[in-house]
């Protein structure tokens, strides 16, 4: 673990952990309405949780020493680790400003896109795999849940939304 990107792993994993954990921590402050079945917080500490996963999996990782050098692609010609990591925190951070406005769906299927574009999965492929994908979350939160995500705004300024 004494290189460089053992260390970035250490460091991004440790990150991941103690933001997923305050996020999960500030989900369960949320309190939800009467009669819905979960709360508004129930989705961002999903996310919370995952982040953490993540977290520890890259920790792991930097333990075993398997991680590809910074800039570097990995042995299936993956990004380079910058340019990833780029659009993953960026992206999140774009979600965040932005959910409200333009919405779950289109925010999540142009991110899930570019990052399989990314990974190589050429763009007619990594649609069919980001709409169901994003739209099936989007019914299973909005349907099965009860918990409604943001349709953006721009959809009830047009009259299309409610």
């Amino acid at each position: 673990m004494n290189t460089a990107a053992g260390r970035r792993d250490l460091l991004v994993g440790a990150l991941a952990i103690g933001g997923g954990l305050i996020v999960v921590w500030l989900a369960a402050q949320i309190r939800g309405m009467p009669g819905q079945p979960f709360s508004p917080g129930f989705a961002p500490s999903i996310t919370g949780g995952l982040a953490a996963l993540v977290g520890a999996a890259l920790v792991l990782r930097a333990a075993f020493g398997h991680a590809p050098a910074l800039g570097e692609e990995d042995e299936a010609g993956g990004p380079p680790f910058r340019l990833a990591a780029l659009w993953v925190g960026g992206g999140i951070i774009a979600i965040a400003v932005l959910l409200e406005s333009l919405g779950f769906v289109p925010l999540l299927v142009v991110w899930l896109t570019g990052f399989l574009l990314l990974t190589g999965v050429r763009l007619l492929p990594a649609l069919a795999f980001a709409m169901p994908m994003v739209l099936g979350m989007d019914l299973a939160f909005t349907k099965l849940l009860g918990v409604p995500l943001p349709p953006g705004d721009w959809l009830i300024d047009l009259g299309l939304l409610g």
